[in-house]
């Protein structure tokens, strides 16, 4: 297949993700990309905060809740669980696939430009560049219940929803830069 085709077949596929929908934050930016002869995008967060329980491999874990925007104290009231729970804030991420080797380059040299974490991570078949916030923060909150986290909830979500933020603001910045490249 070519990459015209592949990239065409792709675009037509059902959302597989655990969310089941695309961010809206991250649509514009995911339009301009896929408008692009040398690029798709194949996946994409604009950044969310969760709890979750299992082993932490993506197959074994089980969101308990999960938020793609800013929280409120709320957020934080959770019924009694047996085991651990984790929270994790998770950055933007981006997976871009890239018609040969010069476009990824070009690519990858303009997302590390705001995203310094961002690699070409296949090469081969598809050229696959992935761009990542460096924001991220993963602990353990509850254990059989109880509250392990013994800081100030207050701080946590104020800390959680500015890292959401300029998150966004570095996703906006990056638009900006694709949609001069285009």
């Amino acid at each position: 297949m070519t990459f015209e085709n592949d990239k065409k077949n792709f675009l037509t596929k059902q959302d597989k993700s655990k969310k089941g929908s695309i961010d809206t934050r991250v649509k514009p930016l995911l339009n301009i990309i896929n408008s692009s002869l040398q690029y798709y995008t194949t996946s994409s967060c604009s950044g969310r905060v969760y709890f979750w329980q299992g082993t932490g491999k993506k197959n074994e874990m089980k969101w308990v809740t999960v938020s793609h925007e800013l929280i409120t104290s709320a957020f934080f009231n959770l019924p009694p669980i047996p085991g651990t729970v984790w929270l994790r804030f998770e950055p933007f991420i981006l997976h871009v696939c890239c018609h040969d080797i010069s476009s990824a380059h070009t690519f990858l040299n303009l997302a590390r430009t705001i995203f310094k974490k961002s690699a070409l991570v296949a090469m081969g078949k598809k050229y696959l560049v992935e761009v990542r916030g460096s924001e991220f923060l993963e602990m353990p909150f509850l254990q059989e219940g109880k509250l392990v986290f013994s800081g100030d909830l207050s701080w946590l979500k104020n800390w959680i929803n500015s890292q959401l933020e300029q998150n966004w603001e570095k996703m906006k910045k990056f638009e900006k830069e694709i949609e001069k490249e285009s």
